[in-house]
């Protein structure tokens, strides 16, 4: 407490005062009048505190910062759980009302099968550049090739319900089912 006191009192008093003797002699201050004193204490005070301000200011603009990248951040988070909530399935997208006679189309869906393709099994999962996962829908199908990158890739309506994985480089089709998208 007492050198609390001290730190109060030489703060209060001025600079200068907090000196010793021999510190003042060294610098030179001894020879100052007291009234040049008095402007010197009361410049240091002034840029100690300016200096003071403007760190606080730095640290609150740095406070401000992170609760606005935070805030950032969580309406980003928020906004991509809503269209994530807000995207329907393949399934979910072509499920209607459609009444006996009705003709309907697909549209017919190209993409590829990213990485290494060497040909597929039974249940074989083929994940599609677009973000679809396609299985093979028959457990005898299967069909092997050289292993090829990115084979491309189209999907159409079998006229009997269902559809075919066409591969155009392969001159070869598969029929499958549509699963649950990636997420």
């Amino acid at each position: 407490m007492l050198v609390a006191a001290v730190r109060v009192w030489a703060a209060d008093a001025g600079f200068s005062s907090s000196l010793s003797s021999s510190d003042l002699k060294a610098t030179g201050l001894d020879r100052l009048t007291p009234a040049e004193r008095q402007r010197l204490d009361e410049l240091i005070a002034s840029y100690q505190h300016d200096t003071v301000a403007a760190a606080q200011k730095t640290a609150a603009d740095a406070v401000a910062a992170k609760q606005a990248a935070e805030a950032e951040a969580k309406a980003a988070k928020a906004e991509v759980a809503e269209s994530k909530a807000g995207k329907k399935g393949f399934f979910a997208k072509a499920k209607v009302m459609i009444v006996p006679g009705t003709q309907i189309e697909y549209l017919e869906i190209k993409s590829t099968i990213p990485g290494k393709f060497s040909g597929w099994g039974p249940y074989t999962v083929f994940p599609l550049a677009n973000g679809q996962r396609w299985q093979v829908a028959n457990n005898n199908d299967s069909y092997y090739t050289p292993k090829q990158e990115n084979v491309e890739v189209e999907i159409r309506p079998a006229s009997t319900g269902g559809f075919w994985m066409y591969f155009p480089t392969l001159k070869s089709r598969v029929r499958v089912k549509l699963l649950e998208e990636k997420k």
